[in-house]
């Protein structure tokens, strides 16, 4: 009988493969290196011409696609429905992109009509201090020649006698 072992079988023509590219991309990575380090005082270009070399062709295609001047992915980019492809000439693009301006007879509020409002305290403390008067005013029976009879504070409270000072009783002997 024979016996069927679970793990898979690694070539070794796949593993001599695997070992050359690793070694080649090594060796490539290890001349660019050289090549970038021996540049000396020159290493700056050289890191912009790597960079170039690199995002270069991505900024090819979209300069490319940008001079189609297609608005549809703008548009649906910023949640716009755009069934056609809305295409700009130059006046519409320079007229879209040209900086913002108030109109002549126009005028201007710096206030925000979308804020939030703020309590009116001031109109509520001189209210109280209102009342508070008010309320002593009566209360000293300043205002019963102004008031009906029934509303007056001596008809209410009885007489109000500030001229007499309390008197206590005599002590008993």
């Amino acid at each position: 009988m024979e016996e069927k072992s679970s793990g898979t079988k690694i070539d070794v023509g796949t593993l001599a493969a695997i070992g050359v590219a690793v070694g080649g991309i090594t060796a490539a990575m290890g001349a660019m290196f050289g090549a970038l380090f021996g540049l000396g005082f020159w290493m700056p270009v050289g890191v912009v011409a790597l960079m170039f070399a690199i995002s270069g062709p991505s900024m090819a295609i979209a300069w490319l696609k940008l001079r189609k001047r297609n608005l549809g992915p703008i548009l649906d980019a910023n949640g716009w429905a755009v069934n056609a492809q809305a295409k700009l000439n130059v006046p519409f693009g320079a007229s879209l992109t040209k900086l913002a301006s108030i109109p002549s007879d126009a005028s201007r509020s710096f206030t925000d009509p979308f804020a939030e409002k703020s309590r009116p305290w001031g109109t509520y403390l001189l209210l109280t201090l209102l009342v508070g008067g008010l309320a002593a005013g009566w209360y000293a029976a300043k205002l019963d020649k102004l008031l009906p009879k029934a509303a007056r504070r001596t008809t209410i409270l009885g007489p109000y006698d500030d001229a007499k000072p309390a008197t206590s009783a005599a002590p008993a002997k």
